[in-house]
């Protein structure tokens, strides 16, 4: 009894109008595609751009950290000859110096870092 429940065959034009959407499907498909390589490159290439952001970020850090190792092993040496009150007075300013430029160097490196989890952020929602 298979024979007689048989399902009817497509007509010439419904098969056309499969050949159609399924063309039309293969379109979008290869525009969506170019589409989001456009958008890969452009991450990539903002990706490139931030790293080389943040290791000149870092380099800078290491040399400021350094000058101010530096500098704060001179005010040990000026400190230990505190017989001078205007030894004594440029020691204090020093310091008051030192621990602005340092507090500065913080937040400069904080903000930097918040504005670079904020790119990357945006670059993961695909903005």
């Amino acid at each position: 009894m298979a024979l007689f429940s048989r399902t009817p065959k497509a007509t010439a034009s419904e098969v056309e109008a499969i050949r159609a959407e399924l063309q039309s499907l293969r379109s979008e498909l290869t525009k969506r595609t170019n589409e989001l390589s456009l958008v890969t490159a452009s991450a990539n290439a903002l990706d490139q751009r931030i790293s080389a952001l943040d290791a000149r970020v870092v380099g800078m850090s290491t040399e400021l950290t350094n000058q101010l190792h530096e500098l704060g092993n001179e005010i040990q040496q000026l400190s230990e000859r505190q017989d001078d009150p205007a030894v004594i007075a440029a020691l204090d300013q020093l310091k008051v110096s030192q621990t602005r430029i340092a507090n500065e160097q913080a937040r400069y490196e904080i903000a930097f870092r918040q504005d670079l989890a904020m790119l990357a952020e945006q670059l993961k929602r695909g903005q």
